[in-house]
């Protein structure tokens, strides 16, 4: 066994601390679920890597094994934030492990580690838990994270004081705030932690969040608190006075066309950016088209409509990435046409996330956006799509409404993107404080 697993108090900040100590010491000592909700940067994952550590060598089931889960929302975000860093400090600790890339498995001479996926709550099984942590607990739908819990708790039946912990940004009043906000009692423990108690952070990292999201928003993800982001409009930015105003269509200026590729009906939103003229983006059109019956394509009669309507023009498409397998032709996948049609295409492999897609409708429509008022659909959509009580989820019941928005989204989120921490920072951050 290695000699070396000490912790320091001084190696800390102060809310990593308490959470770390949390289940083992003062009055903190018979908590057996603790939680810490913090904004971006300031050292949840550090926090959670250790915390891990430490319930890995100390709690064990009574044949004196530690087994524990660790969840994450899905394997490459445990396999880029956990893996690696944890790993790392198995080896500074002198403890030599064994990882199984294809099983997800670390073990020790403590004990065994399985990590999970939270996208696939049923896989979520296995032996008598010493301890469980869930990290970035509240990127997953409430349903999920309620399954997963619950599994958990039902495994704590072969150990004398199991714990779950949970670090998390707050997403909104989601699963997190009800387990220890509403129905909190003297078995939980809360650490709250923003930003600014990161003092290795530079101002910069500040001010990018600030520049990215709203107030609203920067209350969770700077400050970590508690806000209401599930319910009512969806676009909550949106304001008619604001954002709604003629807009004349520039020749001289490329077309630029978000793309949804619903079947009934398609849509388009038609736009064009100003660099030097508040507001940036200026949204002159919008076309939504229907099937006409067989045989017809519709991607391929949206293309030749745009650039009849706007002839001689540059086209940039902003499509849904799903374009790219989705095929409407024998030959072709939507994508395919688009390009074979001239358009110059600006599309991820993969969509973005709807709560990224949505955050930068909002930010980009506080001061950044005019639309046409002929453009009835997307003021509509605008105005009317919702998201699912106790969720950030768009309500798509309404089969009328959310594709002109959804069009929108990836135009804007492409050219205006909330520009996040990346994980690179994380790693910069972590292996600073290795240093200190």
């Amino acid at each position: 066994m290695a000699s070396n697993l000490t912790i320091h108090k001084e190696d800390y900040f102060p809310h990593q601390w308490d959470f770390l100590k949390s289940g083992f010491a003062g009055k903190n000592k018979n908590k057996s679920i603790s939680a810490m909700v913090a904004g971006m940067g300031s050292g949840k994952t550090f926090s959670f890597l250790h915390k891990t550590f430490i319930n890995h060598i100390t709690r064990k089931n009574k044949d004196g094994i530690s087994n524990g889960w660790i969840i994450y929302p899905t394997y490459s975000l445990a396999e880029e934030v956990f893996i690696p860093p944890f790993l790392d400090i198995l080896r500074d600790k002198g403890i030599a492990y064994e990882y199984n890339v294809s099983k997800h498995t670390i073990k020790t001479a403590y004990g065994n580690i399985k990590i999970f996926q939270m996208v696939k709550p049923d896989k979520i099984v296995g032996v008598s838990l010493s301890y469980c942590g869930f990290d970035e607990f509240d990127i997953s739908s409430y349903r999920y994270c309620e399954l997963a819990f619950n599994k958990a708790i039902g495994r704590m039946r072969d150990c004398n004081d199991p714990e779950i912990y949970i670090c998390t940004t707050p997403e909104g009043m989601k699963y997190t705030y009800t387990l220890m906000v509403e129905n909190d009692d003297e078995n939980k423990f809360l650490v709250r932690g923003k930003t600014q108690d990161n003092v290795y952070l530079p101002e910069s990292y500040l001010k990018l969040l600030e520049d990215n999201y709203d107030e609203k928003l920067l209350k969770a993800y700077r400050d970590g608190e508690f806000v209401s982001l599930q319910q009512g409009q969806t676009y909550y930015q949106f304001d008619r006075d604001a954002n709604v105003q003629a807009v004349p269509y520039n020749r001289s200026k490329p077309v630029l066309v978000g793309w949804d590729f619903n079947c009934e009906p398609q849509v388009c939103v038609l736009a064009q950016i100003y660099e030097q003229q508040p507001p940036k983006v200026r949204v002159f059109d919008t076309i939504a088209l229907t099937h006409a019956g067989a045989g017809d394509l519709l991607t391929e009669r949206m293309c030749q409509t745009i650039k009849n309507k706007y002839p001689n023009s540059q086209y940039i498409a902003y499509p849904d990435a799903t374009g790219a397998s989705k095929s409407t032709s024998a030959m072709y996948s939507d994508l395919d046409i688009i390009r074979r049609n001239g358009f110059k295409i600006k599309a991820m492999k993969t969509n973005p996330r709807v709560v990224d897609r949505v955050n930068a409708v909002n930010k980009a429509l506080d001061g950044n956006i005019i639309i046409d008022p002929k453009c009835k659909t997307l003021i509509e959509d605008l105005e009317k799509t919702c998201n699912k009580e106790g969720t950030r989820e768009i309500d798509k019941s309404n089969k009328l409404i959310t594709h002109a928005s959804d069009a929108f989204g990836y135009f804007v989120h492409w050219e205006f993107p909330i520009i996040k921490p990346t994980l690179g920072s994380i790693k910069r951050w972590y292996q600073i404080c290795q240093s200190c």
